[in-house]
């Protein structure tokens, strides 16, 4: 299986040019959408809401953000996707040492894996796939 849509969640212009050009490289993407904010990642949601075949099949989502950190983007999320017609699949990313990070991630069931970054070094086919690494 590839990821038709892709939606790239993260503060860090130079990470997101990293991930964008990588996943570009695999060849089983058909768009890659790119926010720098998780404010700005829910209003492209909720624009979305009714055009399922748009809705992003993985949600890339960085933890570390200012305003809105990954953790409140999924809050939100929950609140106005509590229960998505489509299948999404959310990888929280994070350049953090912390496992309270990863504790935290895995009480959310929309998140399926817990990323360090950048995801050069993160077997992108079975990510894309959806057989990234278990996160509970």
């Amino acid at each position: 299986m590839s990821a038709k849509n892709i939606l790239l969640v993260d503060d860090s212009e130079i990470d997101n040019f990293i991930h964008e050009t990588l996943l570009k490289k695999l060849d089983v993407v058909g768009s890659i959408t790119v926010k720098i904010s998780g404010g700005a990642a829910l209003e492209y949601l909720k624009e979305l809401r009714g055009n399922t075949p748009q809705f992003p099949d993985i949600i890339f989502l960085d933890i570390r953000m200012p305003v809105m950190d990954g953790f409140a983007f999924m809050d939100a999320y929950r609140q106005l996707f509590p229960a998505a017609t489509k299948p999404c699949r959310v990888y929280m990313l994070s350049s953090s040492l912390d496992p309270g990070d990863r504790e935290r991630a895995a009480q959310y069931h929309e998140v399926c894996g817990f990323l360090s970054k950048p995801l050069a070094h993160q077997p992108y086919e079975d990510i894309i796939g959806g057989a990234a690494p278990a996160l509970r």
